[in-house]
């Protein structure tokens, strides 16, 4: 993650990761690992187990774990246990033949949505744990396409391509105030029971800090924590008023 290139990174992709690290950690890396987790080191292994069955379960949802070691690396046998079954496989060294197996496993446990395994693979690589997380779904409302003449952030100045959407129904989108300032909520409805949920902040704002996201809880009815719709004062971050027409999704 240099920042050179775009990077997509998920929760669900790299908590279960971290709770297999925290399961075989100790001292100050496992008391940082737990609290990162926010659960016990103890319970972290087979509380990522039961996350990845249950992201398995989802319609069009493919999750995997990965382990590779080079043969000779000593690993403790109770920390190994911990992990999902047929989750290792072995580095011999050779950087062509493990780029081909790591390169391998990444296409077919996405779907070939991503077709290498983004990081460098060398002859004294000892150990690579890696997640993969790919969801294939339909929107119930198509995005329409267009272009958008960006005036801030790291891109200002330049012409890109953008998507576009317009609703008739407000709690599709709300506006949380944070601490840090108004952030936008967007909630993008798929098939087959995945919604998407998008969230933006203004430029410029450090991330919205608060115990497990407080600041950004759901109510079915009504604002909370300061949570309300979009079409109330200033419409957040991203979002805009017009007079409709209007999709009815």
């Amino acid at each position: 993650m240099t920042g050179e290139k775009g990077t997509v990174l998920t929760a669900a992709g790299i908590w279960p990761l971290l709770a297999f690290l925290a399961d075989g950690a100790g001292g100050p890396a496992r008391a940082e690992l737990a609290e990162a987790l926010g659960i016990p080191a103890g319970s972290a292994a087979d509380a990522a187990r039961k996350l990845l069955t249950a992201l398995t379960g989802v319609r069009g949802l493919q999750a995997a774990t990965g382990l590779w070691t080079k043969a000779h690396l000593p690993l403790h046998e109770p920390w190994l246990t911990g992990l999902p079954d047929g989750v290792r496989a072995t580095l011999t060294g050779d950087e062509g033949t493990d780029r081909k197996a790591l390169d391998g496993w990444a296409a077919d446990r996405t779907g070939g949505l991503i077709e290498r395994m983004p990081l460098p693979i060398e002859r004294d690589t000892l150990l690579v744990l890696a997640s993969a997380l790919a969801l294939r779904l339909k929107w119930t409302r198509p995005f329409r396409t267009g272009s958008v003449d960006l005036s801030e952030g790291p891109w200002a100045g330049r012409s890109a391509l953008a998507l576009y959407r317009s609703t008739s129904l407000l709690d599709r989108a709300r506006v949380a105030h944070t601490p840090t300032g108004p952030v936008t909520l967007l909630e993008v409805v798929g098939d087959g029971g995945v919604d998407v949920h998008l969230v933006l902040g203004e430029t410029g704002r450090p991330p919205v800090e608060g115990p497990r996201g407080r600041h950004l809880r759901r109510h079915p009815d009504r604002a909370v924590d300061g949570r309300e719709p979009a079409s109330r004062g200033k419409p957040g971050a991203g979002a805009a008023h017009r007079d409709g027409p209007f999709d009815r999704s």
